[in-house]
């Protein structure tokens, strides 16, 4: 199976199981292609960065 999607934590690459697999993607880009966009999303890249007030909570 090719993989398709990378997460990386910190630097380090996180191996995905198919189901977290296929969870994150789906998630992705079913909100992506909420956005109605003028073309279909091909790549996608997602960078978050916390700051330490921030923890991780929205």
């Amino acid at each position: 199976m090719k993989e398709e999607i990378v997460l990386e934590v910190n630097g380090k690459r996180v191996r995905l199981k198919d189901f977290p697999m296929r969870a994150l993607k789906g998630t992705v880009v079913g909100f992506i292609k909420s956005l109605n966009l003028e073309e279909e999303p091909k790549e996608i890249k997602i960078k978050i960065v916390l700051d330490e007030e921030d923890n991780g909570n929205p």
